[in-house]
């Protein structure tokens, strides 16, 4: 190992520790990021939304319901439980059986031991130190970690799994495999056996769909694989864990499918750092009417999405039939266009196209720009990440006044404008110029 690597690895554990203790000891941390200051000691606030709907799965009562008079309330604080049912009647019920703080930390812990796993399959995909410590780098250094912990957030267990899927679909052999790679070199089909891997990436998506509905966005690169049985499987899952549960508890149906299908970006939000919302606010300060805005929201989704689809179906695909999917069929699809990559696209679409970007929903994108560094290490990429691992210029401007006077940013256009239009975007433009990284490989 040169010694280089070594000291790259030592830095970032150094600065991963920070965050850790940023966790513990929030005050020196907490300024840089809008979501932290807002809440102030709120910390666990998307954690307890998890417990109390894990509460009232053990109660009998209706997951998404929040109201006082209608449950009895057990978290400090929450937000509005949003997930599939099936995370709050094991996960939410498991950790709703301890005290809240108690379940918080535990919670915590959960998530480090997650980015640790995903730091121990990045070495067993390289063994090899130089190779590795730049993609750990990636790992440890990456700033909305800090408010996965503070949120008490479920979004790095999904990067995780997002993770899993792209290691096992890339069919492209690695520089310097080595000799004791090659029985994983043939699970993932760079031999010519994809089945393993591709039944591997199957169940890992089904899980990451009921974790998070918001890799349904994938399915067009699922189609593009043939992978029929498991998207039946997986609609069947969910139909099996939505119709039943608000056949029993229909008062917050509306509510499930507004929280995830049906937001619009129809006003200011600072903490929002979506594509979508930096168009909205970029046209807000031009003063543009409500129905450009309207126009535009909807050209940014049409255009990411034919731009996705134009990759993933190539006229040369079209002549492709339907039927069974085999080791043949796998090598046709995957000729100058890698699975992993069609994965990476469309879940860079999806921070495109989504009217809600959090700051710690950043973390889901990191097995990307993980996985693409992998792939082909180039100043590109880590130029992207290194934009996405900052910290957002929240901090460092003149925000944090405004924030004090009113913790509601929603009304109003902060001023002066190129404030909030420069926080917005510090993190969709790295998205941005992600996507259109990806478009561009084979």
């Amino acid at each position: 190992m040169r010694r280089s690597a070594f000291l790259l690895l030592c830095s970032a554990a150094l600065i991963h520790g920070v965050l850790l203790a940023g966790w513990r000891w929030p005050q020196r941390l907490t300024p840089y990021f809008f979501d932290a200051t807002v809440l102030g000691g709120g910390r666990g606030l998307d954690f307890y939304a998890v417990y109390q709907a894990g509460y009232n799965a053990r109660q009998g009562a209706d997951i998404y319901e929040g109201d006082p008079a209608k449950v009895q309330i057990v978290a400090p604080y929450f937000t509005p439980y949003r997930y599939l049912p099936a995370v709050a009647y094991t996960v939410g019920a498991a950790l709703s059986l301890v005290a809240p703080l108690t379940a918080y930390k535990i919670w915590v812990v959960v998530i480090e031991l997650t980015l640790l796993g995903c730091l121990c399959l990045t070495w067993w995909m390289t063994r090899d130190l130089d190779r590795f410590a730049p993609l750990a780098g990636m790992w440890l250094c990456f700033t909305p970690f800090y408010l996965e912990l503070f949120m008490g957030q479920f979004s790095l267990v999904q990067g995780a799994l997002i993770f899993g899927m792209l290691m096992l679909a890339d069919p492209h052999p690695q520089p310097g495999l080595r000799p004791s790679r090659r029985a994983f070199a043939k699970r993932s089909g760079e031999e010519g056996r994809g089945g393993e891997a591709a039944s591997s990436v199957d169940w890992l998506w089904l899980a990451s769909v009921l974790w998070k509905i918001n890799t349904i966005i994938v399915i067009p690169a699922l189609v593009r694989w043939r992978r029929y049985r498991i998207l039946a499987v997986t609609a069947l899952a969910v139909a099996l864990t939505l119709i039943p549960y608000f056949l029993v508890f229909p008062a917050h149906w509306r509510d499930f499918l507004a929280n995830n299908f049906g937001q619009d970006v129809v006003g200011h939000e600072l903490g929002n750092l979506g594509f979508r919302q930096l168009v909205f606010e970029s046209l807000a300060a031009l003063h543009a009417p409500p129905a450009l805005q309207r126009l535009a929201q909807l050209a940014v989704v049409v255009i990411v999405l034919l731009a996705s689809f134009r990759f993933t179906f190539p006229p040369s695909s079209w002549r492709l039939g339907f039927g069974a999917w085999d080791g043949s069929a796998y090598a046709s699809l995957t000729t100058g266009l890698g699975f992993s990559n069609l994965l990476s696209l469309w879940l860079a679409a999806f921070f495109l196209i989504s009217p809600q970007i959090w700051e710690h929903h950043y973390v889901m994108l990191l097995p990307v720009l993980v996985t693409a560094y992998w792939r082909r290490p180039n100043r590109w990429v880590f130029l992207i990440w290194l934009l996405l691992a900052l910290p957002t210029p929240f901090g460092f401007i003149g925000l944090q006044p405004v924030i004090a006077a009113n913790h509601d940013l929603r009304a109003f256009l902060l001023e002066p404008v190129w404030q909030p239009l420069l926080q917005h975007a510090s993190k969709a433009i790295p998205a941005l110029w992600l996507f259109l990284y990806l478009l561009r490989q084979p």
